[in-house]
């Protein structure tokens, strides 16, 4: 994987900061400008969702909203700076003695009360709510990554908004070593590639434009849904039979109770490749569907599920 231009930008970013200097604007990455005068000190950055946003300081209280941006913040080096997670942030373990906000719906007198300089939030969280903050003084930032470089750009910006650049950019850096290691053998012309289908949910899977379409696919793979019309569609067992996966993944989590003996026994399925082989797999729901540093455990696990001869 190519160095994205966005770390690049976070480099020059961070060199010019320490020397202190007036204004920067960047075009292809999140920071749109910093200033820092002998009276006045701000940065504005733009979030996943398009968003400028200017914060004063870099915040010393942060709520994270989701788990995905918990993660993240602990993998930086910043998870002192978290006084609030949401009721599903469950990783590392130290995030179980932190006050809990709330999950879909965040408890807006629970944060209020917390006293926090910034939330982090996930696309899980409606943004009406996370409004209703900002309209009582307490900015927000959004990630909604859709691909591999953008969970790296996402943890180089963590690290920019929580004054650990120099943690955030050794842990991309780590994880793009590790995409590339992945990626070297299983985008390697002579591998064939089967067809997968990942359920992180019955019927439910990932479609084109998503970051599980994007690990299939690095994994040496063929989304059995990558022509859908959905970023995440609830297939028919007719469309899934009709597409014969050679190789079926399953995700167990929270949200499901799903077995390799519940996908052998559904009507109709007994004719499919990946059953009649018993190429069927579980993986933790976690790796798949929370897009921080884990998400290349999940892709290294794919992989090797896929292509066992190319892990061993």
């Amino acid at each position: 994987m190519e160095k994205t231009l966005a770390k690049k930008e976070f480099v020059i970013w961070t060199a010019l900061l320490v020397a202190v200097s007036s204004v920067l604007a960047f075009t292809g990455g999140y920071m749109v400008s910093a200033v820092l005068t002998e009276d006045e000190a701000g940065i504005l950055l733009v979030d996943d969702y398009g968003r400028t946003i200017k914060l004063d300081k870099i915040p010393e209280r942060i709520v994270s909203a989701a788990p995905t941006p918990t993660e993240i913040l602990f993998a930086v080096g910043a998870g002192d700076l978290v006084v609030g997670v949401d009721d599903y942030s469950d990783y590392p373990a130290e995030v179980s003695n932190i006050t809990k906000v709330g999950s879909y719906t965040l408890s807006t007198e629970v944060i209020i009360s917390l006293q926090p300089d910034l939330v982090v939030s996930s696309d899980l969280v409606p943004i009406s709510q996370l409004e209703l903050l900002e309209d009582r003084g307490i900015p927000f930032v959004v990630l909604a990554t859709r691909t591999l470089d953008d969970v790296l750009k996402d943890i180089r910006l963590v690290g920019i908004l929580t004054g650990h650049v120099e943690e955030a950019n050794d842990l991309a850096d780590s994880l793009e070593e590790r995409i590339d290691a992945v990626t070297e053998k299983t985008m390697a012309e002579d591998v064939v590639k089967p067809r997968v289908y990942l359920e992180y949910y019955p019927y439910w899977t990932y479609g084109p434009g998503s970051f599980g379409n994007d690990l299939i696919a690095l994994a040496g793979g063929m989304n059995i849904a990558e022509n859908t019309t959905s970023e995440y569609p609830m297939l028919s067992s007719e469309f899934i039979i009709a597409q014969d996966p050679e190789i079926i993944v399953y995700t167990i989590g929270y949200m499901t109770t799903t077995t390799a003996e519940e996908i052998s026994s559904r009507s109709g399925w007994s004719g499919i490749t990946a059953v009649v082989s018993g190429d069927i797999y579980s993986m933790d729901d976690n790796l798949v569907s929370r897009y921080g540093p884990r998400i290349v455990d999940g892709l290294e696990e794919l992989a090797s599920l896929l292509h066992p001869d190319l892990f061993a």
